[in-house]
């Protein structure tokens, strides 16, 4: 009897291994984790060091940031920060050290995953560069998504300025950004940019080529004298945005528009005391009424860059004038 019920047991045992040996060899094998982001999303725990870490089954996986913390006593920047979600425009903040700069700027660009150039521009310093301090700077993206883009993944590079174009002198704080849904399906110039009318409204870009709608019809208002139905708008726009010696991420180095103030005034008034003052929009615009005569415009630059040029206009009566003015960055 007893040797009856140890065969029992034996059998019993046998079936439950096997049993578990082929649930085991029947279940699909876990995902291997080879990075950060998959550590993550299989609900791993995450360190809040800098960079992050996360970690699987003993094994570590620390979060991509660049080269940024090679390039912390050079280049430091406050937005947009390591891995975050970015749209257009992309406003880029942060500080450098004087040298970085070359007559108060350097290039800035953003590539999409496979290191394609989707936009570049120039961020120019907040302050005097002619030093070995951090400098603020600033600088602003406008880009769209191509559609047939891999990853939702890019970089954003901060290049120094090299005019001697040296390899030895070349340099960048690189880090990875990640692009918001959607972007791209709309051109973003019909969804961001607008332009300053004279009555101090703005309008859009709208219809399948992206064209700005019409601006009301001027009847004095917006940033000026009323109720008079003439003045002066335009476009302040400051270049050159690349010296001709370096190959910079836009090869047009076209003129970008710059945000300032311009002041005007009037040919027999007080040469302190501006007849009016209005600031531009993130494109450059700009917008007075004025009475008829004769007046100067006079934006507003920096030390000793960007250098702004007056000019000189005569306001005829219910004639609203374009003049758009130019401010000379220095960079050769």
């Amino acid at each position: 009897m007893q040797q009856k019920t140890i065969l029992v047991s034996i059998a019993i045992l046998l079936i439950i291994g096997s049993g578990i040996a082929w649930k085991l060899s029947n279940s699909e094998p876990s995902p291997r984790i080879t990075n950060f982001e998959e550590c993550v999303a299989a609900g791993n725990p995450v360190m809040e060091s800098y960079p992050r870490q996360c970690q699987n089954n003993g094994e570590i996986f620390v979060e991509d940031v660049g080269n940024e913390l090679d390039k912390t006593d050079l280049i430091r920047l406050n937005t947009p920060r390591s891995n975050t979600v970015v749209e257009s425009p992309l406003v880029i903040k942060g500080e450098a050290r004087g040298f970085w700069f070359f007559e108060a700027s350097f290039p800035v660009m953003l590539t999409d995953w496979d290191g394609r150039i989707i936009a570049g521009g120039i961020a120019t310093a907040q302050r005097d560069w002619m030093t070995e301090n951090f400098v603020p700077f600033e600088a602003q993206l406008v880009f769209t998504i191509p559609a047939d883009i891999y990853s939702k993944k890019g970089t954003l590079i901060l290049m120094r300025d090299n005019p001697s174009g040296l390899p030895e002198n070349d340099d960048a704080l690189e880090i990875p950004v990640v692009f918001a849904e959607g972007d791209g399906e709309v051109p973003v110039a019909c969804t961001q940019e607008a332009k300053l009318c004279p009555d101090g409204s703005y309008v859009g870009r709208t219809g399948p080529h992206c064209e700005f709608a019409q601006c009301p019809s001027f009847e004095g208002g917006g940033s000026g004298i009323l109720p008079f139905k003439s003045g002066v708008h335009g476009t302040v726009l400051r270049g050159p945005t690349c010296a001709v010696v370096q190959n910079h991420p836009d090869p047009r180095c076209e003129d970008m528009p710059f945000e300032t103030t311009v002041q005007i005034f009037a040919k027999n008034g007080a040469h302190d005391s501006p007849f009016s003052i209005v600031s531009t929009d993130k494109a450059g615009n700009y917008a007075f009424s004025l009475p008829p005569g004769e007046y100067t415009l006079v934006p507003l630059g920096g030390e000793p860059f960007p250098n702004c040029s007056s000019t000189g206009i005569n306001i005829e009566p219910d004639v609203m004038s374009t003049v758009d003015l130019f401010c000379d960055t220095g960079i050769r």
